[in-house]
Parts: C-alpha cells; sequence; structure tokens
C-alpha cells in the first residue's frame, strides 16, 4: 500500500486536553432536517426588517417542496446554477455536500496552506450559499492532493466513512433530487472526483435502506428515499436529458439565475474562479441515471415525477381521512403563499401579514395532528413554520438586534448583552420577551431572560441582560481541529451527531425573540454579535468567541536548522509573544519544554496589565553538541499564577488567530504553541551577495531559505521594476508570480537582461499564463491538463549524475527523495527547447515518465533555471532532501561557490 505524507500547514489540531480544566460538552437535540437560512439579514450584517427581499423569498419558499442536493468532491466543484435556480428562482431548498474542505489546493489570495487554507475554503464555501441560496454540507475528507486513482483516494478516504457521512447528511436533509457532479464510474480524472462520484451514486441507493448504516438510526436519522437520480454533463452536454433554463430574472436583484450563479462561484477568490456575470438567456444540463421518471425525453424540469407541491411533505402517511385534511390545508398554504406573492408590493408590503398569518395558523395545525413518529413531515412542517414566522415579522415592519460589545471572552466571565425590538409598522407586539440560549459549547442551557413588554406601532424596546460565560465553555475552536486527524480524515468521534457534516459548529450565543403579531406567537433567533464602531468604516460586526486569557503566538512553527551548526555553540533566539485576553492583571511564567537532552531553558516571568496588551519575550535555544537529523519538538505554556477569585484556565499552550478577509466571516485557527526543530544535513553555496526573492501565491518559502542562513530580500514591485538586479548572487521567483504579481510580468525583460549578464533566475512552477506569455526565455510548453507527479513517493532518475545540480555542494542521495510530502511536482513542461538540459526523470504510477522537473539553460552569461519541483509545499514541511537540492540550484550561478 502506498503511504501518502501530507504537511497541514499551519500546525493541523489543537486537542483540547491542552486545557486541563474544560471538557466538551455534546448535546444538541436531535434533528432531521437543518434549520433554513435566515430569511432576514445575516449574522454579521447591520439589522433591518428584511424587507420586501425577505417577504417575497419566504412567500415563495411557502409555495412549493422541492429539495435538490449536489454532491461532489471540493469546494468549487458544485453547480451553481442548478443550486441558485432552486434556491432563488423555484423557491426550493438546495444543498451542496462536498466531500472536503479543499486543504490541499494553493493559495491565491493569502500563505494559508493546508488546515487554514481548508477554513478559509469552508467560509467562501458559506459565502457562496450565502448568494446562491443553498445550504453547505461536507464530509469528514481530509484533502491530501491531487491523485489520479480512485483506490489510492479510498485509501486515504475509507468507502465506509465517505458513505456513512454522505448518508447521514441525505437523511438529515432530505433531498428529493441528487445530482452528482461526477460519474459514479471510474473515469480519468482527479481521484477525489472519483470518489466523490462513486460515493454519491452509492449513498442514492443506500439511504433509504434501513439495513445500510444502521448506526445512524440510532443517531436519529431514519432511513430516506431519494427519488432522482442526475449526473452534470458539464464536459458531455450531447447526453443531457433535462435541460433547464436558467434565464429567468430575479425579482429582487434584476439578475439572472447565471448571473447569480456567477457571483456565488466568485466566493472562491482563494483559487481564481471569478467570474463574468453575462447578461442573456442560458440552458443548464443533466443527465439522468437513476430514478424519477426515467430517461424517455428530454425536459426542462429536474423534479419530473416528483409531486412537489407543500402537501407533499406528508408523506406515505397511511390515516386516509386524516391525511386528505391536512393535504388541503397544506393546498390552501399553497394558494395563499402563490396569490399574496403575486400581489406584493413595496408600498402595500403589510398587506401580506394576514396571509402569511393565516399560512402559519394552517402549519401550525398541520403540525400539531402528525404524530411523533412521523419525523420526516413533523421536521419540514417546523422549516415552513420558521420561514413563515421569519416572512410574517418582515412583512409587518418587525426589526429585531441583539449584540454586545466584547468579541473575546474568558471562560466564567460576566458580560452584558443588549437587545433591541422595533415594530416599524402598524403592528403591536404583546409579550415581547428576549431568551438568550446556549450551545454545547457553553453548556446548552439557558443563559438568561429578558422580562415582558409591549411594543406599540412605531415603537422601539430594548432590554440589558447580564449573562456570564460558563466556566467549563471550551475556546471556540472550529468543531473538526478538536482532535488529530485519523489519517486524511478528521475524527468527529467526541462531535454530536447533529453536528457532523455542518461546515462549522453553532455560534456560542443567540437570542431568541418571542412576541405575539397578527394572533400568532412568533419566535425568532439571532445569533448574539460583537458590534463596534469604526471611524471609518462605521459599524463592525464580528463573531464573539471564547479564548484562553492569554495566547501565546509564535511566528514559526517550525525551524530548519543545519546540521553544520551543531557542535559550533549554535543558538537561535526564538521570538515568542504574549497576547492578554483578560480584562484583569495577569502574572505568571513562560515555560518551555525542550527536547531530551538538551540544554534546560528558565522560566520568563511575564505582566499583563490589561486586556489586548501584549509581551514580547525572547528565548535562546541552544542545539546540543551532537545532534542527528530528524525533527525535535519544543513546546511553550503560559503558566498564570494562581487567584483566589479565578475561574479561567491557568495554563495556555495556544493561540488562537482569526483568519481574516473581507469576503468571508472572521474564523479562528488554532496554533499549538510548539516549535518543530528540523535538523537538516545540507550544506550552503557561498553566495557573493543576497538572494533576490519575487514572492509568489502562498509562497513562505524566502522565509525557510532565511532559517537556513541564506541571506535573503524579497522583492517589492518597484525593485522588480526599477531596482538594481545586479546587486543580488541570484533571483528567485516564487511559485505562480506571474499571475499575483503584475510587476513581475511587465519587468520580466530586467529579468531576463539581468540573466544573460551573468545572473542566476530561478523560476518554480508557474501555469499557463507563463508560456502564453513567453515569459523564459526559449520556447518551452505545458500541456492541458499539464504534467505533474502526484505521488510524493514516485521514484526519480538523475538523467546525468555528473550535472552540478544534482553534486554541488550536495551530493543527491537515494534518501534524499524520501519524506516528501504530497505531491513530487506540477507544471512540468512536457516540451522544450534543446537550450534546456533536464535533470531528473520521474513518474507517478502508471502514467509515462516525466523529464520536465528541473530544466536548466545558459542564458547569454548567466543562468536561468525553470523547476516544477513543489518547493513551496516542501521547504516549509522541513524536507531534507528538497533543501539540499534547492542549495545546488542556487549553487548553478557564476556567483556562488559551495560552502567549505
Amino acid at each position: 500500500m502506498r503511504i501518502r505524507t501530507f504537511s497541514p500547514l499551519p500546525r493541523l489540531v489543537v486537542a483540547l486536553s491542552l486545557f486541563a480544566s474544560l471538557a466538551f460538552a455534546g448535546g444538541f437535540p436531535l434533528a432531521g432536517a437543518a434549520p433554513p437560512p435566515p430569511v432576514g439579514p445575516g449574522p454579521l450584517e447591520s439589522a433591518g426588517t428584511g424587507g420586501i427581499g425577505a417577504v417575497e423569498r419566504a412567500l415563495t419558499r411557502l409555495a412549493t417542496h422541492r429539495r435538490l442536493m449536489v454532491v461532489a468532491a471540493h469546494p468549487d466543484d458544485e453547480d451553481t446554477t442548478m443550486l441558485t435556480l432552486i434556491a432563488r428562482d423555484q423557491g426550493g431548498e438546495a444543498a451542496y455536500l462536498s466531500m472536503s474542505r479543499g486543504e490541499g489546493g494553493q493559495n491565491l489570495i493569502g500563505p494559508e496552506l493546508g488546515v487554514g487554507l481548508g477554513l478559509i475554503r469552508s467560509r467562501e464555501l458559506l459565502a457562496a450559499r450565502q448568494i446562491d441560496g443553498a445550504r453547505q454540507y461536507f464530509t469528514r475528507g481530509f484533502d491530501f492532493g491531487y491523485t489520479r486513482s480512485l483506490d489510492e483516494t479510498f485509501q486515504f478516504w475509507p468507502k465506509g466513512a465517505l458513505l456513512e457521512d454522505s448518508i447521514r447528511v441525505i437523511r438529515r436533509f432530505r433531498p428529493q433530487v441528487i445530482v452528482s457532479v461526477f460519474q459514479g464510474i471510474p473515469h480519468p480524472n482527479h481521484g477525489q472526483h472519483q470518489a466523490a462520484g462513486a460515493t454519491a451514486y452509492s449513498a442514492f441507493r443506500a439511504a433509504g435502506d434501513a439495513a445500510a448504516q444502521p448506526q445512524l438510526i440510532s443517531e436519529g436519522f431514519e432511513p430516506w428515499r431519494v427519488t432522482t437520480l442526475f449526473r452534470s454533463t458539464w464536459f458531455d452536454d450531447k447526453s443531457s436529458t433535462v435541460r433547464p433554463q436558467m434565464s429567468a430574472v430575479d425579482p429582487i436583484t434584476g439578475k439572472s439565475i447565471l448571473q447569480i450563479a456567477s457571483g456565488s462561484r466568485s466566493q472562491h477568490r482563494s483559487q481564481d474562479m471569478g467570474r463574468i456575470q453575462e447578461l442573456g438567456p442560458r440552458t443548464g444540463g443533466v443527465a439522468w441515471v437513476a430514478g424519477g421518471t426515467g430517461d424517455s425525453a428530454t425536459t426542462t424540469d429536474l423534479f419530473s415525477g416528483v409531486d412537489t407541491r407543500p402537501r407533499a411533505m406528508l408523506g406515505q402517511l397511511t390515516d386516509g381521512e386524516r391525511k386528505s385534511a391536512l393535504e388541503a390545508r397544506l393546498d390552501h398554504v399553497q394558494t395563499l403563499a402563490t396569490e399574496t406573492r403575486r400581489a406584493l408590493a413595496p408600498s402595500r408590503l403589510a398587506d401580506a401579514t394576514a396571509p402569511l398569518a393565516e399560512i402559519l395558523r394552517e402549519l401550525r395545525a398541520v403540525r400539531a395532528a402528525l404524530a411523533p413518529n412521523e419525523k420526516a413531515a413533523i421536521d419540514f412542517l417546523d422549516e415552513k413554520i420558521t420561514i413563515a414566522e421569519q416572512g410574517l415579522a418582515a412583512a409587518a415592519g418587525v426589526a429585531l438586534d441583539v449584540w454586545t460589545e466584547r468579541e473575546t471572552l474568558n471562560p466564567g466571565e460576566s458580560f452584558t448583552v443588549a437587545a433591541a425590538l422595533w415594530s416599524s409598522g402598524t403592528a403591536k407586539l404583546d409579550g415581547a420577551k428576549i431568551t438568550l440560549t446556549s450551545s454545547p459549547d457553553w453548556g446548552g442551557g439557558e443563559l438568561g431572560a429578558s422580562e415582558e413588554k409591549v411594543v406599540e406601532a412605531g415603537q422601539l424596546v430594548d432590554w440589558k441582560i447580564e449573562t456570564a460565560v460558563p466556566p467549563a465553555a471550551i475556546p471556540t475552536i472550529p468543531y473538526f481541529l478538536r482532535k488529530p486527524l485519523q489519517g486524511a480524515l478528521y475524527d468527529w468521534s467526541e462531535v454530536a451527531p447533529e453536528i457532523r457534516g455542518e461546515p462549522f459548529e453553532p455560534a456560542p450565543l443567540f437570542a431568541r425573540f418571542r412576541f405575539v403579531l397578527s394572533g400568532e406567537v412568533i419566535e425568532i433567533e439571532r445569533e448574539v454579535v460583537s458590534r463596534t464602531r469604526d471611524q471609518a468604516l462605521g459599524e463592525i460586526r464580528r463573531p464573539i468567541r471564547v479564548v484562553p486569557p492569554v495566547e501565546v503566538v509564535i511566528a514559526e512553527e517550525r525551524w530548519a536548522w543545519p546540521l553544520a551548526e551543531v557542535g559550533k555553540k549554535g543558538a537561535r533566539t526564538l521570538k515568542v509573544e504574549l497576547i492578554s485576553r483578560s480584562r484583569s492583571p495577569l502574572t505568571g511564567k513562560l515555560e518551555a519544554l525542550v527536547p531530551s537532552g538538551w540544554a534546560a531553558i528558565a522560566p520568563l516571568p511575564f505582566r499583563l496589565e490589561r486586556d489586548g496588551e501584549s509581551r514580547a519575550l525572547e528565548i535562546t535555544v541552544e542545539l546540543p553538541e551532537k545532534l542527528a537529523s530528524g525533527s525535535y519538538p519544543l513546546k511553550l505554556a503560559a503558566v498564570l499564577d494562581e487567584s483566589p477569585d479565578s475561574k479561567a484556565v491557568r495554563r495556555s499552550e495556544i493561540a488562537i488567530p482569526i483568519l481574516d478577509y473581507p469576503h468571508i466571516r472572521p474564523t479562528p485557527q488554532p496554533r499549538a504553541a510548539t516549535v518543530e526543530i528540523r535538523a537538516i544535513d545540507v550544506k550552503l553555496p557561498r553566495l557573493a551577495s543576497k538572494i533576490g526573492y519575487i514572492r509568489g501565491a502562498a509562497d513562505r518559502v524566502p522565509e525557510f531559505l532565511r532559517q537556513v542562513g541564506l541571506p535573503l530580500e524579497v522583492l517589492s514591485g518597484h525593485e522588480i521594476a526599477e531596482g538594481d538586479l545586479s546587486r543580488f548572487s541570484a533571483i528567485v521567483v516564487g511559485s505562480r508570480a506571474y499571475e499575483t504579481d503584475a510587476a513581475l510580468g511587465r519587468a520580466n525583460d530586467r529579468l531576463l537582461d539581468y540573466a544573460r549578464r551573468g545572473g542566476l533566475v530561478i523560476v518554480q512552477y508557474q501555469q499557463y499564463a507563463f508560456v502564453d506569455g513567453k515569459y523564459a526565455p526559449f520556447p518551452l510548453t505545458i500541456e492541458r491538463p499539464h504534467d505533474r507527479v502526484t505521488d510524493e513517493n514516485a521514484p526519480v532518475r538523475i538523467l546525468d549524475p555528473t550535472q552540478p545540480a544534482v553534486t554541488t555542494p550536495n551530493a543527491i542521495r537515494e534518501q534524499d527523495w524520501l519524506g516528501w510530502v504530497q505531491e513530487r511536482g506540477l507544471y512540468h513542461p512536457r516540451t522544450w527547447d534543446p537550450a534546456y538540459t533536464p535533470i531528473l526523470a520521474m513518474l507517478d504510477p502508471g502514467q509515462p515518465e516525466t523529464q520536465g522537473a528541473i530544466l536548466v539553460a545558459k542564458a547569454g552569461e548567466g543562468t536561468y533555471v525553470y523547476t516544477g519541483i513543489a518547493f513551496f509545499r516542501q521547504l516549509p514541511a522541513g524536507v531534507e532532501g528538497a533543501y539540499r537540492l534547492f542549495a545546488n540550484l542556487l549553487a548553478l550561478g557564476g556567483r556562488a561557490s559551495a560552502k567549505k
């Protein structure tokens, strides 16, 4: 069996055992169908009534019962046109199930790879769903990188695990129709795509089988039979049997389904998925696979043969007389919703309150008539009731808001929650009350309530509720990062079943608003968020989160330390930042646990006076006199002095920084206060001057080259365009820099001129823009799809053992190809000018050999190197052979020699 290794950067998980006094408490009540997305404003938007958009959306959804799920492998694989068509045009419920969070990809907007990238892409999917109106789910799969093999994929993502997770989501969401983006048979594509298709096809059949995954029944997920299975025809349009029209124009935004879908897809900013929102009619397409009305005729309706009337929510009720009466009520709901939507007008929005109140009464009457074992129907009715409540409140002009001034909170800390309820129209709200309810991370109970008030028409009422974080509340960490990976699967074993598959855990605190409107009791939940004022931007809303009283921040989670420094009394300074997250003064000591046999490090005392204050400390780390190549952990902890009245954690071995990009919600990414020291056997070239480095996408190579002692300067756009390049011994271009740095393309002639005058240029892997722009000094081509070596253990053959690239200053050995992560390389040229000399040959199992991993050419008096080796993964992962090979490339220029 092939064993794949991958480097989830930054450091993957922080087990909750770091917080000795905290215990994870699960306990959501089991629920079949997930709550619908909010009809009103999102949780991080400023408050409002929702206006005509919220009412129109509610009425559209109340008039139908359509449920569609798209299944694929990664963020960006989803068919956003299908999701938008169902959720935004047809009023149905749509969802996307992704096998992974995209951790194995690359990042065009920041430095994060691995787990950090998975968090970004999970949030980008949610940003996309906010636009197209669908929901988002995941399996446990951790994206281990590109593979061509379905068998290999199932080695890392066991069939049973993917199937269990997929069936759980299907039984929870209960779609009538599934669209699998990929075929359920082996095909020449990404192995993870093949696995997604095979899983979707299997789950379609097994979801309704009580004998399949019986443990899910004990979790509360009863069998659910999906009616129809389709597959996408993106690359095979002639096989389409259903061709839905995407030409409808959304009445609220004035944009077509295709335009909205393009806006949704453009949220995948970390992976160059931006789309033009083109005008005009469009037709989609999928191919029938199983179920439904069969493959008898081409149609435009994905739900052909499926009862999509609200009455279909009742399913197979056996009591014929009772069922007929309930169906009549739901038919009335459909008629009311359809007619009210048709008459809807901004100037007469309040006219919708009476029919919406009647819809709510009818839905509740049907709900009350159902037996407890009629769970699917109950869940569907509960979902529609929530939609009707929110729609009724919006039609009446009810606005509600809840916030606190604190973003970060400690376990046991008291704080104030403010809430406001405004009846902006003509409605009077009786019995208005707010109850604070917590998630399982805060114990899952009630944390305070307000007194009841009457809200007159046009009146604003507000409340202040004093509450506290439970002393046992756990720090806010994504639920799937709370335990270490199990191979290439996240460990959900201690996660409540109803959270498994969700993008993230529930927010820690909600406010449930309750009031009587038009004779009906309305309950609407809003997440409690922090609300602050920025002088330039205005209102800023951010999620509240629990953090330890002090965070331990280390800039580098891994050190590469050359063995040449061993025995020379070499020492390095580790910079550590302590950040107070407490409103009370903190004192304590920073402790360092060194590997066995290393010189002990004395604890450093610290004092932090106020919340947000930071203290920079420096720890001197000395290598022992003798050391072998390998990995050595250095663990840090901030140990607080005891306080008689303290309820907080007294020991912290973690920092929880926030991933913060403008298009996604802020997200905590836990980082253990541990440095992995990689002792590596590498000889460095003797350089006459610094290395100039042009940073690429998610490129952390410069920092790790500096760690081994190479002098390096990252070049600005001005330096590239106008600076004196001759002062550098070599210029290294980061991966995909021609895409991310516009100055580089414009100044490419200067770069080539530098090489021709005797300089060394090393260009790490680039995509097609590099070839199309003819940026290399001599022609080369990259195929579509590109040549790559996805097996990080793939055999490597040195084409000419006398080439300096494999001899000087490091003789490249067999062991230098061990311990690589995720892949050998990518975007290898297929053909090249005779001026280039190939250095290495490598191949994936069952694939032809590629010799484009490293190409070296004489360019005038200098040297030009193109390499598809994945140095951007290997150097941050501390791969010794990658450092030795890169050092050799830096020695190819005439301005470098081997260090003695």
